[in-house]
């Protein structure tokens, strides 16, 4: 850079570099531009020139079009230069003996054919043009930029993007193992010199199925009948027995909820409701109910309207799509960030929930971590270019409802939205296309993105139409890419779901990162499990109960919690291991938001077992805690305070914290306070003698009997003169720590 002398003005170098940073353009060829190029005229091509050459032109005359008009291309400054069959089409500072003036006037040529620009993009044309025409793209050739692929020579050598291996159970002679699980588990176990835990009491494998499968405590009658013994047999009956309740699907309903985002309201500033958004809740708790094979559930959530457009069911299926937030009071100038913003949501959430990659993160720039350039995220969206959200009717009359669900564009275009304004009917509309940003910046637009997936889950390098028929939608394309376990990102897919079901039984999942398989994730702590529990699932037609079946049947999920104490064994697995990677223990596991209110209700006799149908945002509601409305801008403190997701973005796996303002809640919540007089009234049979009623009340609240210490306190607190003592009896049992901890 010039030097100069103390106070002077910057160099006309500078001036230019200051007027590039001013803008944000794009990365330019300084060394080949004029020195004294002002920034203004800078500046005025890139926020007034390079957008409507983008908007209006590159269609047609771009190197990503499919046929060049006119051989003119006008996506680099040399190209626009050099003009095409007509010639020159700019005369630097002469408009009136620029071909491209007279074709925005519509002259003898007409550009861009159809309807004419607006009289002032025109007139930004003459003044670009009057001032030098200044162009800061590309100046060097007219070569298209570069598309070179994710340079990562060992990227598809990666453990998540392999297809499944073949994993063999290993052979250990024990008798510990009751299924090929425990075979895998008790071998990583032996390779470190640890030892696992015995079988667990038949009462804490009683609660534990029941808060596991149904997130409801176990019934008064079942635990007396398996107070000393549970065989086998019974324990495999009942296991059989909570898969088929309804109850199951609430309970693991809501863990994809959490992944889907589910809410029923658009979020922001207005944060306006979604009345019909519920009919994607219940189809998710019925598709878990009725075992819907995963990959149908994944094709219907992602294109059910296309794929099935008479089944009410498919159509549903797709809020999974549209779930997101969304801006529905847009301004003029911010509603096509607006947009690219829900194709984000829509393609991030994609790829966090069933590939359990970060793909967002290549939105800007190419991935730094997983090999995702940051063109194959715009291809990977552009399954979503027509994709918008609407409340349809579905189902023929007079069993039509009214949901929340994916549609397509109208007239293939996406409006800007003003709901505080319905009578507003002139706003402005860009074509149902994604294009490649510019560090994700929609004022630098470039070509058109068409649909492609990532090649390192594309082995063969397949076409996208290789997924689909010659009428086939892109997201059914997408649909069956997704669930393609060949050629596909199938494999990705069933790892994902299975280390989900793992990670609700244990608290863990073999890949402690749910929602990220790749680079910065963590890698499996049991990789043949994974690859075994993953084919299975695929070998078994992507049903998901044989897989719950076989986790809970097995040795690892039935082990006891144990401590220290004076066991060598224990002292030394606990030096080799001790946050209990190789889940040689069961852990303590704290009860999640849902379930401690659903359990408070269940035991004081309050739950309202009602299924389906509109929510509310009443937290007295004695419904289960997956019926309460979902909006985002007022969310239930008690679950939000138990550690609720805020709906935002989808989540894989909630903290469990334990915080001063939970203990408060238990104590003085008037809804705890209202099912402790509910629980002793429920009580009150047994209240004629009073070891019975603590007897019954320690069953009902921890599915067990007292200890005789237990006993004792519990009679101070039941004595005669006692005004509210059988209240603070059944508070004192919702206060203990057991009553939200399940061994």
């Amino acid at each position: 850079m010039a030097s100069r002398t103390r106070g002077s003005g910057p160099t006309p170098t500078e001036l230019f570099v200051i007027g590039v940073v001013i803008v944000g353009a794009t990365t330019l060829h300084l060394q080949e531009l004029s020195a004294d190029v002002d920034p203004v005229k800078v500046r005025f091509f890139e926020e007034r020139i390079r957008p409507a050459l983008v908007k209006h032109c590159y269609r047609c005359h771009s190197s990503a079009a499919k046929s060049i008009k006119g051989q003119l291309r006008l996506d680099s400054g040399l190209a626009l230069r050099k003009g095409g069959e007509s010639g020159a089409i700019v005369a630097a500072g002469k408009p009136d003996d620029s071909l491209i003036i007279q074709a925005l006037e519509y002259g003898e040529l007409k550009m861009p054919p159809g309807k004419k620009l607006p009289a002032g993009t025109i007139a930004d044309f003459r003044r670009w043009i009057t001032d030098g025409a200044v162009d800061t793209r590309q100046a060097a050739s007219d070569a298209p930029r570069p598309k070179k692929p994710f340079e990562n020579p060992n990227a598809g050598e990666f453990w998540s993007l392999r297809p499944l291996a073949q994993a063999a159970t290993p052979k250990i002679d024990s008798d510990w193992p009751r299924n090929a699980i425990d075979q895998f588990v008790l071998h990583r176990q032996l390779q470190k010199g640890i030892a696992p835990s015995g079988r667990a009491e038949p009462l804490t494998l009683l609660r534990r199925l029941y808060f596991d499968l149904i997130g409801l405590p176990p019934p008064a009658g079942r635990v007396t009948e398996f107070t000393d013994r549970l065989s086998d047999a019974q324990y495999g009956q009942l296991v059989e027995e909570l898969l088929d309740r309804p109850q199951f699907g609430e309970r693991w309903g809501r863990y994809w909820l959490d992944v889907a985002r589910f809410a029923e309201s658009s979020g922001f500033e207005q944060d306006y409701d979604r009345p019909e958004a519920f009919h994607y809740r219940d189809f998710v708790i019925r598709a878990f109910n009725d075992d819907m094979p995963f990959d149908q559930f994944v094709r219907w959530q992602i294109a059910g309207d296309q794929i099935e457009p008479a089944n009410p069911t498919a159509v549903v299926a797709t809020g999974f799509v549209v779930a997101g937030v969304e801006n529905l009071i847009q301004s003029r100038k911010e509603y096509v960030r607006d947009r690219y913003d829900k194709l984000a949501d829509m393609s991030n959430t994609v790829g966090t929930a069933l590939l359990g990659l970060s793909v967002g993160c290549a939105r800007c720039h190419d991935h730094k971590y997983d090999p995702i350039s940051q063109r194959e995220y715009y291809r990977l969206t552009a399954a979503f270019a027509t994709t918008v959200s609407a409340v349809r009717d579905v189902g023929e009359a007079p069993q039509s409802k009214k949901a929340f669900v994916a549609s397509e564009a109208p007239d293939g275009r996406i409006r800007m939205t003003v709901v505080t304004e319905p009578s507003f009917n002139s706003l402005p509309s860009i074509p149902a296309r994604v294009h490649f940003l510019v560090r994700g910046d929609p004022q630098h637009a470039e070509e058109e993105a068409e649909l492609a997936f990532p090649a390192v889950l594309n082995k063969q390098g397949r076409a996208a139409d290789r997924w689909g028929e010659t009428d086939t939608t892109p997201r059914a394309v997408l649909a069956n890419w997704l669930t393609d376990a060949n050629d596909g990102a199938g494999h990705l897919l069933a790892r994902v779901m299975v280390n989900r079901i793992w990670q609700h039984y244990f608290g863990r999942g073999i890949v402690a990162t749910p929602n990220d398989f790749g680079l910065r994730g963590e890698p499996p702590t049991h990789p043949q499990l994974l690859e075994y529990l993953a084919g299975e699932l695929i070998r078994r037609k992507w049903r998901m109960k044989p897989i719950h079946r076989m986790i809970l049947n097995s040795a690892t999920y039935q082990q006891r919690f144990t401590a220290s104490g004076d066991d060598a064994q224990v002292v030394r697995n606990l030096e080799l291991d001790a946050e209990n990677q190789l889940l040689w223990r069961r852990e303590p596991r704290r009860l999640d938001a849902e379930a401690i209110r659903d359990n408070l209700l269940s035991v004081s006799g309050r739950l309202d077992a009602t299924m389906f149908g509109r929510g509310t945002l009443d937290e007295n509601s004695p419904r289960r805690s997956i019926y309460l409305t979902v909006k985002r801008s007022r969310l239930s403190p008690t679950l939000q305070l138990f550690d609720a997701p805020s709906s935002l973005q989808g989540v894989g796996r909630r903290p469990a914290t334990t915080t001063a303002p939970q203990g408060l809640l238990i104590l003085n919540s008037p809804f705890v306070d209202r099912c402790a007089v509910a629980f002793a009234k429920r009580l009150e049979p047994a209240a004629e003698q009073t070891d019975n009623f603590i007897r019954k009340g320690f069953i009902t609240a921890v599915a067990r009997p007292p200890a005789e210490n237990e006993i004792a306190i519990s009679r101070e607190l039941l004595q005669p003169d006692a005004a509210n003592g059988a209240r603070d009896f059944c508070h004192m049992l919702f206060c203990l720590n057991e009553f939200i901890y399940v061994d």
